[in-house]
């Protein structure tokens, strides 16, 4: 026997709907914000790396450096992608 739509079953299919709508917005939201969150922390972490970089420029003006420490500014390039 087919079930009768009423006002009550149009009112619950509309409430499911903002229900619906609403976490669709949040998830968005959630999503917007860790997006902005691994932004920042990449750029930190490539200013961390830029300023690891001129450090050992600098010290490579200043005299010989250890050939660890040239390896890792070769790393660093590549990373950095100078």
């Amino acid at each position: 026997m087919p079930k009768k739509l009423d006002k009550l079953d149009h009112k619950y299919n509309e409430k499911l709907a903002q229900i619906r709508r609403s976490n669709v917005e949040r998830h968005a939201g959630y999503a917007n914000t860790l997006k902005l969150r691994q932004n920042i922390q990449r750029f930190q972490r490539n200013a961390t790396y830029d300023m690891e970089l001129q450090r050992l420029r600098g010290a490579t003006a200043q005299g010989h450096i250890a050939p660890h420490a040239h390896k890792r500014v070769v790393d660093l390039k590549n990373i950095l992608g100078k």
